[in-house]
C-alpha cells in the first residue's frame, strides 16, 4: 500500500470514528451501564470501576466526555466502551458503530492489535458453534432424552430452554473435540475457549461431559462461556468455563443480558445463586432476576448491578453456607453504596423448589419482606432464645472481621453498636475484636473541584492558573486578547502552561473552538486527565463578568512582572529604578475584583 492510500485510509478511519462520536452519543451508551441523574448541564453517577458512595462519574453530553473525579478514568464514547468491556479500540469502533448503524473502513491493525482481535474473534466463534451443538444434542439427539426430561421435570418450559439456549454434553472424552474438527475450528482456540483440553499424549479432550450446559452471555449477547451441572451425584456438581480472553466469571452475571431492563424498571435486582434458581424464576415470569455463577459476588458484580438499580435482594439458600455468603458480601455492598437486602427462606428451600411449591406470588411477598443484610445475618446467628457465651463468642468472632473491611469509619460504628446491643455485650468488647485483627479502610481522595475551591459564579475569582483556564474553556473570545500577554507568570502548574498554549495556538489558528478537542492533541495522560476535570467544572464567571474578568488577569500580569522588575532592581541596588517601579505600580488602574 503506498502512502496516499496509507493516508487514504487513515481519513476514512478518522472520519468514521468521528461519525460513531456524531450518532452514539455518550449519555445514551453509558445510561446502559449506569445510573445517571442531571446535575445541570452534566450527568452524575456512581463510577463503574471503582468503589465510591458519592457519585464522582460526570458525563459531559455537550462535550461527549466522561471523567471520573475519584479514579481519574475517563475519555470519549469510544473509552468508555473499552474500559467497560475489556476491548481494544478497533473492538469498540467496529461494535459501536455496528449498534448505530455506521460502516466503518478497514484499518491495518499494529500485529498485536491484529492478534488479539483475531483471538477474541475466533473464542466467540467457536463459542457459538459450541453452544449449537450442546443446543442439538439436548433438543434433537436421543442422548439428551435424560437431561431434556430433567430440565422438564424442574418446570422449566420449552420457551426458557430456547431463549436461554440450553444444551447438553454427553459423557465422552471427544465428541465436542469430534464436532469441532467436523466445522474446521481450530482445537488450539477451543482450548483457549476452555471448552477443551490437552492430553498429555497429545490432542485435546472434551471439558464437559455428562453435563445440562448453560451458555453465559454478554450484554449483547455473544457467548462468554459456559456452566455445566451433573445430573446424578457426580462432582463437582457445577463446572464453568475456565479464564478465557473474554471470559472472567468475576466479573458475570448469568442472566444479565435479558434482565436488566426490568432491573431497572424494578429498580431493583434479586439475585440467586444458581443456573436452574434463576431459570425458575424467569419461568415463573420474575424477570429481573441474575444468578452468580456458582462463585461468591464481588466488587465488579456489584458494580455492574449498581449501573441498574439501587437495591439489591440476595436470595440464597437457606444454609450456612448461605448465611456465610450472605455475611461476606456485605462490605462489598456498604463499600459500592449500594443498599442490599437477603431474603429468609424455609429451612431446606432454595429460589427453585421454593417458586415450583409456592408460586411467584408467594416468592414476591418474601422479596418485599427482605431484610437488611446485617439485620438477617443476625437473626439468623441469634435464633437461638438465649445465646450462651460460646454462642457469643463466636458470632462476634464471625462479624469482627466483616465490619474490619468497611471503608466508612462512622459506618463502622453504627454497626458494631448494633452488633453489641444484639448480642447483649458491651460496645467495647466489639471494638477490642476489630482492633485485634483490623486491617484498615481503603484510602480515599478528595475531588478535584475540593481542591480547586470552585467560587459560586460572579463572585471574586482567584486569578491562578486553573481560573485563566476556565475562563478560556468558557469565553474563548473574551480570553483572547490574553495570548498576547505574559500570561506564563500566573501559571505555575506545567500541564496548565502546556494546555494553554496549545488552546492559544489553535486560537490563533482558527478562532472559537471546542475545547474538547484538544484532548486528542495532548499526548500526556496526566494533561489529559486535567483537562477533562477542568472541562467538567462550571464556569468560575458569569457572563457580564467575562470580560472584566479578563481585563483583570491583563492587570494582575501587569502587577506581578512590575513586582518582579521591582525585586531584580532591589537585588542589583537601582534606587532609581525601584522608585520608577513603585510609581508605576502605585498608579495602576483597579479592577472588577479588587486587583491593581
Amino acid at each position: 500500500m503506498d502512502a496516499g492510500q496509507g493516508s487514504g485510509s487513515m481519513d476514512a478511519m478518522h472520519s468514521a470514528k468521528e461519525e460513531v462520536k456524531r450518532a452514539a452519543d455518550i449519555v445514551e451508551v453509558v445510561g446502559r451501564y449506569v445510573q445517571l441523574r442531571k446535575a445541570g448541564q452534566n450527568y452524575v453517577g456512581l463510577c463503574p470501576f471503582h468503589s465510591e458512595k458519592a457519585p464522582s462519574f460526570t458525563v459531559s453530553p455537550s462535550k461527549q466526555m466522561f471523567h471520573c473525579f475519584g479514579c481519574k478514568k475517563g475519555g470519549d464514547v469510544f473509552a468508555f466502551w473499552m474500559e467497560y468491556h475489556n476491548a481494544s479500540f478497533p473492538e469498540a469502533l467496529r461494535e459501536l458503530a455496528q449498534k448505530f448503524g455506521v460502516n466503518i473502513p478497514e484499518k491495518p491493525l499494529s500485529p498485536a492489535q491484529r492478534h488479539r482481535a483475531e483471538e477474541r474473534e475466533e473464542i466467540f466463534r467457536v463459542n457459538e458453534r459450541a453452544m449449537s451443538y450442546f443446543a442439538r444434542l439436548l433438543n434433537e439427539d436421543r442422548r439428551g432424552l435424560a437431561a431434556l426430561r430433567y430440565v422438564e421435570e424442574r418446570g422449566i418450559s420449552r420457551e426458557i430452554i430456547e431463549e436461554f439456549r440450553l444444551g447438553f454434553a454427553p459423557d465422552r472424552w471427544d465428541g465436542l473435540v469430534e464436532f469441532l474438527k467436523r466445522e474446521g475450528l481450530s482445537l488450539d482456540t477451543a482450548a483457549k475457549a476452555g471448552l477443551v483440553a490437552p492430553r498429555k499424549s497429545g490432542g485435546y479432550y472434551d471439558r464437559f461431559r455428562g453435563r445440562l450446559i448453560f451458555p453465559i452471555f454478554d450484554l449483547g449477547g455473544r457467548v462468554l462461556g459456559f456452566g455445566g451441572r451433573v445430573l446424578d451425584d457426580g462432582m463437582p456438581k457445577y463446572l464453568n468455563t475456565p479464564e478465557t480472553p473474554v471470559f472472567q466469571k468475576g466479573r458475570c452475571l448469568y442472566g444479565l443480558h435479558a434482565a436488566y431492563r426490568a432491573i431497572r424498571g424494578e429498580g431493583s435486582a434479586v439475585v440467586v445463586e444458581g443456573y436452574m434458581d434463576f431459570l425458575a424464576l424467569r419461568n415463573h415470569g420474575l424477570a429481573h432476576v441474575v444468578a452468580t455463577l456458582g462463585t461468591a459476588l464481588t466488587a465488579d458484580h456489584i458494580r455492574k448491578l449498581r449501573g441498574y438499580a439501587p437495591i439489591v435482594v440476595l436470595v440464597f439458600d437457606a444454609d450456612e453456607a448461605g448465611d456465610a455468603a450472605v455475611l461476606k458480601s456485605l462490605p462489598l455492598f456498604l463499600n459500592e453504596g449500594v443498599s442490599a437486602k437477603a431474603v429468609q427462606l424455609p429451612k431446606g428451600e432454595d429460589p427453585d423448589s421454593f417458586v415450583n411449591q409456592w408460586g411467584l406470588e408467594r416468592f414476591r411477598e418474601l422479596v418485599e419482606g427482605a431484610l437488611p443484610l446485617f439485620d438477617f445475618y443476625l437473626e439468623r446467628a441469634c435464633s437461638e432464645k438465649e445465646m450462651d457465651l460460646d454462642a457469643k463468642a463466636r458470632v462476634l468472632k464471625q462479624v469482627a472481621p466483616i465490619l474490619s473491611e468497611f471503608h466508612d469509619a462512622p459506618q463502622r460504628a453504627l454497626y458494631a453498636g448494633h452488633l453489641a446491643e444484639k448480642l447483649g455485650i458491651r460496645e467495647n468488647l466489639v471494638w477490642e475484636e476489630l482492633r485485634a485483627g483490623r486491617r484498615g479502610p481503603a484510602p480515599t481522595g478528595g475531588k478535584f473541584q475540593d481542591a480547586v475551591g470552585t467560587p459560586l459564579r460572579g463572585q471574586r475569582a482567584g486569578l491562578d492558573g486553573i481560573h485563566l483556564l476556565n475562563l478560556l474553556i468558557h469565553y474563548p473570545d473574551a480570553a483572547g486578547p490574553l495570548m498576547e500577554s505574559d500570561w506564563k507568570v500566573l501559571v505555575s502548574e506545567d500541564w496548565i502552561v502546556r494546555v494553554v498554549e496549545i488552546f492559544f495556538e489553535r486560537y490563533a489558528r482558527d478562532g472559537a473552538f471546542a475545547p474538547e478537542s484538544l484532548l486528542e492533541q495532548l499526548e500526556e495522560e496526566d494533561c489529559r486527565k486535567r483537562l477533562r476535570e477542568a472541562l467538567l467544572l462550571p464556569p468560575f464567571y458569569s457572563v457580564e463578568l467575562a470580560q472584566e474578568a479578563a481585563a483583570d488577569f491583563q492587570k494582575k500580569i501587569r502587577k506581578t512582572k512590575l513586582a518582579r522588575a521591582y525585586r531584580e532592581a532591589r537585588a542589583r541596588g537601582d534606587m532609581e529604578g525601584m522608585n520608577q517601579l513603585l510609581k508605576q505600580m502605585s498608579h495602576g488602574p483597579q479592577g472588577p475584583f479588587g486587583e491593581p
